[in-house]
């Protein structure tokens, strides 16, 4: 049964394409709210992503003051997260109340091969199982007649039985599952409403996030939206759909369009050309004619929703190449070099650091940015992020950080089932999964969870155990992780990380590496606040100076941070599953489109904008990306590029290379062009991507101008 989405007394729904200003509509909208008496303590405001979060809570604050910062901002899977993490959530979902990390997720996948499916036909369904989660199938009383009979309703149900065993959440999931939670217990539903619930970017939250959304709104529901940028930041699968189940939920719903755009030329040039090759209506791109009537993105929405026109006016070719940079390289040094250097020259000329973004296509990209950045004197942050600690679990000395933070998540509750299932997993190919396969069986019958199961194993084996079998290499590390419970209780920070360590016996580079790792990770977090610069809608404006508020630090409040085993997990799982950027403060912003979700910022940087980085190699090769799957491949990345590249107040360049060695290319899975021989060595020539057309006024130019000649040629 379809589950419809809960109705609001007032519903305004706020739509535009990227740069229009519906973020600062909500923010205009929240301080009339506090002009005309409304408590914060009664409002809620949720972002697509935590750092979208922290930007939209400085605004809040700029523009309300002491009032504007006591408002809740957060996003939905925090909101969700604490709903399951209650006593009364905890009881409804049968789970710990927490989500699976990157490193647990590994277990559960072991886990689920137990099912004999081949991994590429495994992989495919659970997609499929994680979009219908997503979207609330099953309705309300979660039944699986959405489910196959046979192979399809068997393999979910081992994976909700792996859940079970283990206590842990997907975060597919947990979104759902709250929503059922609070659907059926009215009163806990009631405790947690509020009067008033704003969502930015509502089409980036999955259909189950914008109902958990309008199920907290009890009096009125404000969203802003853009129907272009569906696009995957934080929830998985976002539900564009969701916009017009909004409007249909909310018979007198109030509808605003907002046309203008307050973007630089380059990037709203940009925008309206990426959206209209996504237009199914629209003209070839370079039609010069043709494209000056094609829609905008807020003109498409206005049509598609309220029936009115906008027109906004697009930027012409001259005034977009006055504010574009493109910055091509021999090589990624030479890039490294042009992209360090532009943001010198931009900083030199007054501009705030945190108000530059760049953007790396690929992991190792935004690395090399920060050494290039940090060698010129520049400071520069990146997002702290947890996915590097998983590491192989099948070499001890590969998953030397998994395993620490395991130890650590053990000490901090030893009652913790999918703590001791990544335990007793580790060192093993198979991560023992048949094992656990006939204890999870067991204790379906006997109604017990893991660790009950694990003591009476324990309890019940001889002395001399089970020579050369799986189940003696789990007791072996049961009792191993026993004894490191006993000899960390009462330790608490570097001491109880530093004995971990030794117990674990964790030396060598890897080891020392593992360490440095899972302090940075468990450190506390520094909370300035996010500067002006990184919010500001007005392409016109001056960039602000930098913000000094900093949120006080334990040492400034005469408070010692937590640093029990408990609070140390705490933030690394956060870092793992949430990774944002932190003490950002007078730094150059580098992270990824996800981390850019929320910002505004005066210059904009698309470096790594090569073939193989930005679309990914697989879309050049006919025998993995067939051609139906090419254009929904092509239409997903230029959703992705139109929400990042749309959001340049003053400046928005590309940094691209055309050559590199043969071998790192290989590493990095670039489309080669072809190979050339240079002084003995193999280099691999590159291309810039194929999306560079959409976004540099001066390769539209020659575009237009091939087309031109072609046309003019004769004929033969």
């Amino acid at each position: 049964m379809t589950l419809e989405l809960a109705s609001t007394p007032t519903a305004t729904l706020i739509e535009g394409g990227v740069g229009c200003g519906k973020t600062t509509a909500l923010v205009a909208r929240v301080a009339a709210l506090l002009e005309d008496g409304a408590a914060p303590e009664d409002m809620l405001v949720l972002a697509a992503t935590p750092d979208a979060a922290r930007v939209l809570g400085a605004r809040l604050t700029e523009a309300a003051g002491e009032r504007g910062n006591a408002i809740e901002v957060t996003c939905a899977r925090e909101v969700t997260l604490g709903l399951l993490a209650s006593e009364e959530g905890r009881a409804f979902s049968g789970r710990a109340g927490r989500l699976v990390t990157p490193l647990e997720l590994g277990f559960i996948m072991e886990d689920m091969k137990t099912s004999g499916m081949k991994q590429r036909r495994l992989r495919e369904m659970l997609k499929f199982f994680y979009r219908n989660w997503t979207e609330l199938a099953g309705g309300a009383e979660d039944d699986d007649g959405w489910l196959i009979p046979g192979e399809e309703a068997d393999t979910h149900a081992l994976l909700k039985d792996v859940l079970r065993f283990t206590g842990g959440i997907l975060e597919p999931e947990a979104a759902a599952m709250a929503v059922r939670f609070l659907l059926a217990c009215p009163d806990a539903l009631a405790d947690v409403q509020r009067s008033y619930v704003l969502v930015d970017d509502y089409q980036m939250h999955s259909r189950a996030s914008q109902h958990l959304a309008n199920l907290l709104a009890r009096d009125s529901i404000t969203v802003a939206a853009d129907p272009t940028a569906v696009v995957e930041v934080f929830d998985s699968y976002p539900y564009g759909e969701g916009i017009g189940e909004f409007t249909q939920a909310n018979d007198g719903c109030e509808r605003i369009v907002l046309a203008a755009s307050h973007t630089c030329p380059a990037a709203a040039r940009a925008a309206s050309r990426l959206r209209a090759s996504l237009d199914a209506g629209s003209a070839p791109l370079g039609d010069e004619a043709a494209e000056s009537d094609a829609p905008s993105p807020s003109q498409s929405a206005s049509s598609a929703t309220s029936g009115t026109t906008a027109t906004p006016t697009v930027p012409d070719r001259a005034a977009a190449a006055a504010s574009f940079s493109a910055l091509e390289a021999a090589d990624p040094t030479a890039e490294m070099d042009a992209v360090a250097g532009a943001m010198q020259a931009a900083l030199e000329a007054g501009a705030d650091p945190s108000s530059i973004y760049v953007l790396a296509f690929h992991p190792a990209w935004e690395r090399r940015i920060s050494r290039a950045l940090e060698t010129r004197g520049i400071a520069a942050a990146t997002p702290v992020r947890g996915r590097v600690a998983a590491g192989d679990y099948r070499d001890l000395d590969r998953c030397a950080a998994a395993r620490l933070l395991t130890a650590l998540a053990l000490v901090a509750n030893a009652h913790d089932a999918l703590a001791w299932r990544a335990w007793c997993g580790f060192g093993d190919y198979l991560a023992n999964s048949a094992v656990f396969a006939d204890m999870r069986a067991e204790a379906d019958e006997q109604g017990k969870g893991l660790v009950a199961m694990l003591d009476e194993v324990a309890a019940a084996a001889p002395e001399e155990g089970f020579p050369g079998t799986g189940i003696d290499r789990v007791l072996d590390a049961y009792c191993t992780g026993c004894t490191l419970i006993e000899q960390a209780q009462g330790l608490e920070g570097d001491t109880l990380i530093g004995t971990l360590a030794s117990a674990l016996n964790l030396t060598g580079e890897n080891g020392e590496r593992a360490i440095q790792l899972v302090r940075a990770l468990t450190a506390p977090e520094a909370e300035p606040v996010a500067s002006a610069s990184d919010t500001s809608s007005d392409a016109n404006a001056p960039v602000p100076a930098p913000s000094n508020a900093i949120a006080p630090t334990s040492s400034e409040t005469g408070t010692a941070a937590p640093s029990g085993a408990r609070a140390l997990i705490a933030r690394a799982r956060r870092r793992m599953n949430a990774p944002i950027f932190e003490n950002s403060e007078g730094r150059v912003l580098v992270g990824d489109s996800a981390h850019l979700m929320g910002r505004a910022p005066a210059m904009l940087v698309l470096a790594g904008f090569t073939n193989g980085f930005f679309p990914a190699r697989d879309f050049f090769d006919a025998t993995v990306t067939t051609p139906d799957k090419q254009k929904l491949v092509r239409a997903t990345d230029t959703r992705r590029l139109y929400a990042a590249a749309g959001k340049a107040t003053q400046r928005l360049a590309a940094s691209w290379f055309t050559s590199i060695g043969l071998v790192e290319a290989e590493t990095l899975k670039l489309e080669i062009g072809r190979v050339k021989l240079r002084r003995g060595e193999r280099i691999a020539v590159t291309a810039p991507s194929i999306y560079l057309a959409d976004i540099d006024p001066g390769a539209e130019t020659c575009t237009a101008e091939a087309a031109e000649t072609a046309a003019a040629a004769p004929s033969s």
